[in-house]
């Protein structure tokens, strides 16, 4: 359950489960769509919750295993987990192109 401003702050929501519809209704093209909307989840969770709060650690956390494994699983070049785009750390990295 969100609280009653999460919309207010967050302008591009994003969850599992519309990733999971976009999928069924193939509305990606690429595999790095669907590891940008990955990302904008991490994104918005930095965004709406403060740095020391469960959400906020728990998100950290899972964020740091999602790039760790969709390196290993070559979705991503290993430039990939010096960090992430929306914790805000720089990153002038090159991501491999993967076609569904």
């Amino acid at each position: 359950m969100q609280a009653a401003d999460y919309f207010d702050v967050i302008k591009q929501p994003m969850d599992f489960a519309r990733i999971r519809n976009k999928i069924n209704r193939f509305e990606y093209n690429t595999a790095d769509e669907i590891l940008d909307d990955i990302r904008l989840i991490f994104s918005n969770c930095f965004t709406y919750n403060k740095p020391a709060t469960i959400v906020a650690i728990a998100g950290s956390e899972l964020e740091r295993y999602f790039e760790q494994r969709a390196c290993e699983l070559s979705l991503l070049d290993s430039a990939s987990l010096k960090g992430s785009k929306s914790s805000g750390i720089t990153n002038g990295r090159k991501r491999k192109r993967t076609t569904l």
